[in-house]
């Protein structure tokens, strides 16, 4: 019980000096878990600036694809309607012509069929996921 008496004493007579040691551990605590959050904040920033560059990236990559889409399929688009408005001017240059109503010679016919194939076939080289319609 007089350790305990001597240690209070102590205590009430050096309190400042106490005060100061436990406030240096305290700052010293509150600088080693400061340098902690501070490394962890740079790992996270890293992260995020990596994280954001891969998805700008993404972003840019869908971004060029749709234009590319959407000019194939206006391409598409001027070819069908080009295509159409040749079949019409080509019916009409006909229409009073004896010549429509009689059959296609063979060879005329098989040589339309192999331009025909010929343009299937450059148009499938160059996007093969998708069969012509």
């Amino acid at each position: 019980m007089t350790a305990l008496i001597t240690a209070v004493e102590l205590f009430k007579a050096h309190w400042r000096w106490w005060l100061s040691i436990l406030a240096l551990v305290v700052i010293a605590w509150l600088w080693k878990e400061n340098t902690r959050i501070e490394a962890s904040l740079t790992t996270l920033q890293g992260e995020n600036n990596s994280n954001r560059a891969v998805m700008d990236n993404m972003l840019r990559t869908v971004a060029i694809t749709n234009i590319v889409l959407e000019s194939n399929q206006h391409a598409k688009q001027q070819i069908a309607l080009e295509s159409q408005r040749a079949a019409n001017d080509i019916k009409a240059a006909v229409a009073s012509d004896d010549c429509a109503a009689r059959p296609v010679p063979a060879v005329a016919a098989n040589r339309l069929r192999q331009y025909a194939d010929s343009l299937r076939s450059g148009t499938t080289a160059s996007n093969s996921s998708q069969p012509d319609r």
